[in-house]
Parts: structure tokens; sequence; C-alpha cells
């Protein structure tokens, strides 16, 4: 079994969200692929432009809409992640 399988069955919910809370404190996430989790876009995919105005707020285009949204990381969006087979494309 390889280090990369060891280490991602040992990993618990907790690591995830110091992943994401390190992505966000850096603000990285212009560009990401977000889910939309609250509102009249919940369950809609879509980019996040960058940080807004006010702190603690990120700017998120829906994909299927013009509209942009000031939301609040973990609470109205999250990151979406490629889990894909080929660990090139994650």
């Amino acid at each position: 079994m390889s280090k990369r399988v060891t280490l991602a069955q040992n990993a618990t919910p907790c690591d995830a969200t110091n992943v994401n809370r390190g992505v966000q404190k850096k603000a990285e996430m212009q560009g990401a692929r977000v889910l939309i989790l609250t509102g009249e876009h919940k369950g809609d995919e879509g980019v996040c432009l960058g940080e807004a105005d006010r702190p603690g707020l990120w700017v998120i285009s829906p994909d299927d809409s013009d509209e942009i949204l000031p939301l609040v990381f973990e609470r109205d969006f999250g990151l979406l992640v490629d889990l894909s087979a080929d660990p090139q494309l994650n």
C-alpha cells in the first residue's frame, strides 16, 4: 500500500477543515470551482471571483446566472474537489 493511500485512509474531517481554512486565509480561492450551499442557487456550481470588500465574504458567480453573490466560505459555499481515479487530475 502506498503512503498516499495510507494517509488518505487515516485522514479525518478535521484535517479537511484545516486545509480549507488554510486556503481561505491565503486568499487563493480566486478561480476555484465551488458548490453553493444556501439560498436561491443552493446546489448550483460556480466560480469564486475572489474576496469581497467586507471581511469574511467571497464573491461567487453561479454557472447558470449573471449574478454575483457575496457568500461566506464553509457556510454558504464549499470548494469542489475532483477525486478522479487519475491522480494527475486531482
